[in-house]
């Protein structure tokens, strides 16, 4: 087949999981059919580069729009015509159905989170960092909300990462639940395995702690303040907190300004490259995701098919991800997060309970090569639509 794929950002840049997303489609189609992919870059020109097999075009985007899609979305669809008559493409995807808005055409578009979880998922408001974080974050939603709803509109068929993110598009967004198709993302579980990690602990200057992992680009939808807080609750003293990943502007002050006096129990790493990662789930007692939003949860998966037990929260796609390979507790409820901790990190049968669990749940379920088939069909599915 010859595909176009479209979304705002791809390799080398990526800030969230959708972004991974990108990466992991485009690669696992790339190996057996034409792909190009359509992304946003900064500079003023088209440009166009091969990468692992890609056909990657990079559109340039206005420097005053700070979420970079809704300027993409807008020069995208020119962008898309003028190529459209060159080319016969068998399947148009929007990885990120938002970025859909202003196309005209044929296409599937990826569910992940809707902008009405992300307008009122912290107590009603949208997540934030401060107050003047959240009068930047309130009028960016209204628009993004109403361009969401367009996008919507213009779709042949949706993939959903997880049946909670169907869930709330069919509920919240009035869609015909047989429009849409739930295909779990994937992960390679030949890469995503038990390590031994002795170096990496050497490394990071660490004697005989309990680790504690925290995986993720952190933003307020994350819900770290609520790890913090459980820091100061908890009874085991010989832990320590490893975080992996970038900051939010603004946000990293809010979460040590909650840790307080457990400032000495974090280990902050920034970016760690993908090779290495297996290493870092593996060195983890425990893995740790406070989030107050998840529609899938790369992370979790990960540190799943590492063996590592999970605590996360009871929102969006997280319990339908874990299943019974953790413990899930009420967002921002640092209470029982703590008593959850502390309880993990006591018991290592209950630990190794999980661990026996978690990747043979990670291999039935979140295959890449499974992701990519079942895409696949979607596609070969809208097609035969058409033609009919």
């Amino acid at each position: 087949m010859n595909i176009c794929l479209v979304n705002a950002e791809f390799i080398p840049s990526r800030s969230s999981g959708q972004a991974v997303y990108a990466e992991k489609i485009a690669k696992g189609l790339s190996s057996s059919h034409n792909v190009t992919m359509v992304t946003a870059k900064s500079n003023s020109r088209i440009a166009t580069e091969k990468l692992d097999g890609i056909r990657v075009i990079r559109i340039p985007v206005s420097k005053y729009d700070p979420s970079k899609w809704i300027s993409f979305g807008y020069r995208a669809e020119n962008f898309l015509i003028q190529l459209c008559r060159k080319e016969n493409f068998d399947a148009i995807h929007f990885l990120d159905a938002h970025v859909a808005f202003n196309f005209r055409g044929s296409f599937v578009a990826t569910l992940h989170q809707s902008f009405n979880q992300r307008m009122h998922g912290d107590h009603g408001l949208p997540y934030h960092s401060s107050t003047l974080n959240l009068a930047q974050r309130y009028p960016y939603y209204l628009i993004a909300r109403l361009l969401e709803r367009k996008a919507l509109n213009k779709c042949n068929a949706f993939i959903s990462v997880s049946q909670a993110t169907k869930k709330e598009f069919v509920q919240n967004y009035k869609i015909n639940p047989s429009k849409i198709e739930v295909i779990y993302n994937g992960i390679d579980t030949s890469f995503f395995k038990y390590r031994n990690a002795n170096w990496l602990r050497h490394q990071l200057g660490l004697a005989d702690e309990k680790i504690l992992l925290y995986v993720g680009f952190s933003t307020p939808r994350k819900g770290l303040e609520t790890l913090a807080q459980a820091l100061n609750l908890l009874k085991e003293t010989n832990l320590k907190l490893v975080m992996v990943g970038k900051w939010e502007k603004g946000y990293r002050e809010k979460f040590y300004n909650a840790v307080g006096k457990d400032k000495p129990r974090i280990i902050e790493t920034g970016y760690v490259p993908d090779q290495d990662m297996p290493q870092y789930y593996c060195l983890a007692d425990v893995f740790v995701l406070p989030s107050l939003l998840e529609g899938f949860g790369f992370p979790l998966v990960e540190a799943m098919a590492c063996g590592t037990p999970i605590i996360s929260t009871d929102v969006g796609a997280i319990p339908e991800v874990v299943g019974d390979c953790g413990i899930i507790v009420p967002p921002k409820d640092s209470r029982q997060l703590a008593q959850s901790i502390d309880r993990l990190i006591k018991d290592d049968a209950l630990r190794e309970n999980y661990k026996r669990k978690s990747r043979q749940r990670v291999c039935d379920n979140f295959s890449e090569q499974a992701m990519v088939a079942k895409t696949l069909n979607v596609y070969q599915k809208v097609n035969a639509q058409i033609l009919s």
